[in-house]
């Protein structure tokens, strides 16, 4: 055989082996994309149920809000009633276009349970859809009781048990189908690479028939190319074929290449896939972590600003009481009368703000009370609170005294708010000084600081319980025998007052003996500087 007839003899078994390899690579990319394709819709899939699982809790939670909470709560449920159906949409149009990829009457026989299954799970909704209804209307009825029950058989049950349960049957039936479609590709694959072992094998046996000239430039490209080929078929995607070869050989490998890159590019968009599903459940987890710290943090303070309002209603109540002894003590003449009536008036008055305080913060949900801020006289809210305290005084055969005025000296402040805070430190005073003792009330200015001091000539305080005196529920141990059976709130209380005047409070031991009680203020601006000496 003359080499001319070798060439044309190789150049045939050279067209036939590409034309072989050409259709192998084409049907390899053909299922390729039908595999991408088909795992494409199955994610698209699997994410519309894993949406349906976190929007059917939602559901439920909505729902028992509105159980709870009242029909306020209707507009946020009727939000998550039409997201669970618009869920339900997308869980409907991924299932049409996942069987518009169907090739074969066979596989759209085998994907129709998904579709039967889309439908049986959209009226298990509305089944539960329909019991949240009789749930409202048993609740407009006045029949809460009937409601709660409703609720817990017909909804929250069958959301946590059967609804989660066929999404999860969904989800694995998915999971299934992935794994199969990866199944049919590998043996796809590995027919593949046996067809093309078998025609590199013809061509090897023909080359060494035509020469050993030829065997090099004919074998050496289908050994690298064997080798890729089942590189690919071990995993390793990264594999890529490296020629210097001018000819048809480096085009065929420029193709596996491509398919090799094609295939690592649809791996690590299914690791991603997987990698942002995981994300999106520890977000979920994040929030439902969040939101059940809010909750908390409003109970919470819920419970403080109660606690808060019963100790600002004692002291009122102790006054009024004692208001009404005095008046009906002996006989007082009309004068007294009309006096004891009306510091009863203002104390009644006092008390009806803190019930409005309250009502406004069951209502609202807020964590703090309005302040009206106005320039005033300090000496009027000072003198305003040693008065209406010698009722709490009197009690225990004590004195309070203002040692001296400072007249004409302006403050920005809520009267109502800081006498509180003076009040709060007089009785704090009362309880702790001996019966029958004294409690003084100093004013003093220095520079645009305003110092209101309470002093008690009583047991003191241990130097140790400094750093707590004005925490919430905290009560000091030194003589304690001589505190009220009080929460521990009521220094709280008046630090909260004098800071939201942007002041301080301090409280420190007396040089002899008790205790001072120190808030500091800052004069209102355009005030002129009058140092007044405190007496020590």
């Amino acid at each position: 055989m003359t080499v001319r007839r070798r060439i044309l003899l190789l150049q045939l078994v050279t067209a036939v082996f590409v034309a072989v390899v050409v259709c192998l690579m084409l049907i390899t990319l053909k299922l390729t994309d039908d595999f991408v394709n088909r795992i494409d819709g199955v994610h698209s899939r699997f994410e519309a149920i894993s949406e349906l699982d976190g929007l059917g809790n939602n559901y439920a939670e909505q729902l028992a809000e509105v159980l709870l909470l009242g029909a306020e709560q209707m507009p946020d449920f009727q939000l998550a009633r039409q997201r669970i159906e618009e869920g339900f949409r997308v869980l409907a149009e991924v299932t049409r276009k996942e069987f518009a990829t169907l090739g074969s009457l066979g596989d759209v026989q085998q994907e129709l349970p998904e579709a039967e299954f889309a439908a049986r799970l959209h009226e298990f909704y509305r089944a539960i859809d329909r019991a949240a209804d009789r749930v409202f209307q048993a609740q407009t009825a006045g029949q809460q009781d009937l409601a709660v029950d409703i609720f817990r058989r017909s909804i929250e049950y069958r959301l946590s048990n059967d609804f989660e349960t066929m999404l999860a049957d969904a989800r694995r039936e998915e999971r299934g189908e992935v794994a199969e479609e990866l199944a049919r590709v590998r043996n796809t694959q590995h027919t593949v690479l046996i067809a093309a072992g078998m025609v590199s094998v013809l061509v090897i046996a023909v080359g060494l028939g035509l020469g050993l000239t030829l065997q090099h430039s004919i074998a050496r490209p289908v050994r690298l190319l064997a080798a890729g080929a089942e590189a690919i078929a071990n995993g390793a995607l990264n594999h890529r074929i490296q020629t210097s070869r001018r000819d048809e050989f480096l085009v065929l490998s420029q193709s596996f290449n491509k398919m090799a890159e094609a295939i690592e590019r649809q791996r690590a968009s299914l690791t991603s896939a997987q990698a942002r599903l995981e994300r999106e459940v520890d977000q979920r987890t994040h929030e439902l972590r969040q939101a059940n710290d809010q909750l908390l943090s409003l109970d919470s303070k819920r419970s403080q600003f109660l606690a808060d309002a019963s100790h600002e209603l004692r002291t009122p109540l102790t006054i009024l009481r004692g208001e009404a002894e005095v008046a009906l003590r002996g006989r007082p003449g009309l004068a007294a009368f009309r006096d004891a009536l009306n510091r009863i008036q203002v104390y009644a008055a006092d008390m009806a703000r803190l019930l409005e305080d309250l009502i406004d913060f069951t209502r609202t949900e807020i964590d703090d009370v309005t302040y009206d801020f106005e320039t005033i006289e300090a000496e009027g809210v000072v003198v305003a609170a040693v008065h209406e305290s010698e009722i709490l005084a009197q009690q225990r055969q004590m004195e309070v005294q203002l040692l001296s005025k400072a007249p004409k000296q302006m403050i920005r402040a809520d009267s109502r708010r800081l006498k509180q805070a003076l009040m709060i430190g007089i009785d704090n005073a009362i309880k702790y000084a001996d019966r029958g003792g004294r409690i003084d009330i100093d004013i003093c200015r220095s520079g645009n600081v305003l110092a209101l001091t309470i002093r008690d000539h009583g047991c003191g305080i241990d130097p140790a319980e400094l750093p707590f005196v004005f925490d919430r529920y905290y009560r000091g141990t030194n003589n304690a025998s001589r505190a009220a059976t009080g929460l521990g709130i009521g220094l709280p209380i008046a630090k909260t007052i004098v800071e939201r005047h942007g002041g301080t409070i301090t409280l420190a031991p007396a040089p002899q003996r008790g205790a001072v009680l120190t808030i500091r203020l800052p004069i209102a601006e355009g005030e002129t500087d009058a140092d007044i000496d405190c007496r020590r």
